[in-house]
């Protein structure tokens, strides 16, 4: 069995080995704020002392990495907490809405954190007035029709009733409510899990806000900028959407929240401005997912922990995470991606494919992208290549196969018409994502590691 693994700070901790009585007369009055510790130079063990303030900054850096590492509102996110905010205090004033509060942007630009961040915001304050808070992640749920029983398990004085009936007790609640209740801010994360081929479960749940007094507020969390007008008409069509957008951090944004962790965390000195710099143009140059950029950090901070005798980590210099260890870092996380390491298997129309997607996903800067916008991208990629037709007589005919295939590999899923690959052909209204765990610049990545033609690396480069 593989032994557990261990946070940053322990493992720090575990390099000091119980403090030595006797130290170095040459240390003077600074040899009582170090301790040695054990390293192997030329097969011999020696020691070496360690700085304690250098450990401490390892542990706070450590700390200040993860990912609720800062509390407060989110840095480069002041506009779009301030439309939450202003949304939610004219809601609570007039006792709901009838407005949507779609937030809308790429995984990891702020869109969760930022709203929980004002509900806490409204809670502490005195002069706001009391109000329920119920938070659904559709991602969590086990079939869309799920959420009915999960909302009505968070809603006060409900009863306990069956699944199959929680849709009715849930439409009660709202409808027999009285002016003095307390508000319903009802949030719904990831809510693009929720469509189905009717829309019913989400008509049914925007539909509560047209009960006279229901006094609710519904906020809806997405990784797809248009699911109102693409997927769902008939509540785009009743309903006022207030729309609020995270665009994807830029590197001047991710540097600056890096630096606002460190900082509050009195680390900074722990990262050169090289390796922060290094890490923030490689996640803009993506997804701009600052949880991107946090794991890079933390990766490199334990490269540099673990550094080989060569490079020994205390030996009485200053603890500094260089650019160097930023690169390992990319290169130690992408290569323990599941998803990734298996690319430079796939054949080479699949890999076409992908690189059709990664296009694609690049020229609409959204994370979802339409097959049928992949699949011709992919003929034009089969054709530039030289490849030979398939027996149907177009590449685009066995798109819907490699889809398939590739979907059946968890690295690409699809959303809207689910079911509808394979050689049925390109189905109208399929939308394509990356798997779960891999990001555009990841699948950059291998694909131009795995690519033995400089013109089709470039391609995927630019």
């Amino acid at each position: 069995m593989a032994p557990k693994t261990r946070s940053i700070a322990a493992r720090a901790r575990s390099r000091t080995p119980p403090r030595c009585d006797k130290l170095s007369q040459h240390h003077g009055s600074s040899a009582t704020s170090r301790t040695p510790v054990k390293t192997a130079i030329a097969g011999k063990a020696t020691v070496e002392p360690v700085s304690k303030t250098s450990l401490t900054a390892v542990e706070r850096a450590a700390a200040a990495l993860k990912p609720a590492g800062l509390s407060g509102r989110l840095p480069c996110r002041d506009d779009e907490q301030d439309k939450i905010s202003n949304h939610l205090r004219a809601s609570m004033r007039t006792g709901g809405s009838e407005q949507v509060l779609y937030i809308s942007g790429m995984p990891g630009t702020g869109k969760t954190a930022a709203f929980l961040e004002i509900i806490s915001e409204l809670k502490a304050d005195v002069k706001s007035k009391p109000f329920v808070f119920v938070h659904v992640n559709a991602m969590r749920l086990g079939t869309p029709n799920a959420i009915f029983s999960n909302i009505l398990s968070h809603l006060p004085g409900a009863p306990c009733c069956a699944a199959s009936a929680a849709l009715g007790e849930v439409q009660r609640f709202f409808y027999n409510r009285q002016p003095s209740d307390p508000p319903v801010v009802l949030l719904i994360d990831e809510i693009d899990q929720l469509v189905t081929k009717s829309q019913g479960v989400l008509y049914s749940v925007f539909e509560w806000l047209s009960l006279r007094g229901a006094r609710l507020v519904v906020a809806a969390i997405s990784n797809t900028m248009d699911l109102p007008e693409r997927l769902l008409p008939r509540v785009a069509s009743r309903f006022e959407v207030v729309r609020v957008d995270f665009w994807p951090y830029t590197k001047a944004q991710i540097n600056t929240i890096l630096c606002a962790r460190l900082e509050s965390h009195d680390a900074v000195d722990v990262f050169k401005s090289e390796a922060l710099l290094r890490c923030t143009a490689r996640v803009a140059a993506g997804t701009g997912d600052v949880r991107k950029a946090l794991q890079l950090c933390r990766r490199a901070l334990e490269l540099r922990l673990n550094e080989t005798v060569t490079q020994p980590v205390w030996s009485g210099a200053s603890f500094v995470v260089e650019g160097s260890h930023l690169e390992a870092a990319v290169k130690a996380l992408l290569f323990t991606n599941p998803s990734a390491t298996c690319i430079p298997g796939l054949s080479r129309k699949m890999r076409r494919f992908l690189i059709g997607i990664v296009m694609e996903l690049r020229h609409r800067e959204s994370d979802v992208v339409p097959l049928r916008q992949v699949a011709s991208r992919y003929e034009k990629l089969m054709n530039l290549d030289g490849q030979d037709m398939p027996s149907s007589g177009s590449h685009v005919e066995d798109a819907g196969l490699i889809g398939e295939r590739l979907e059946s590999m968890s690295l690409i899923g699809q959303q809207g018409k689910s079911g509808v690959f394979a050689a049925r052909g390109v189905a109208q209204g399929v939308m394509l994502t990356l798997g779960s765990g891999l990001d555009i610049e990841d699948l950059k990545t291998a694909l131009q590691n795995a690519e033995d033609d400089a013109g089709f690396r470039k391609l995927i480069e630019d």
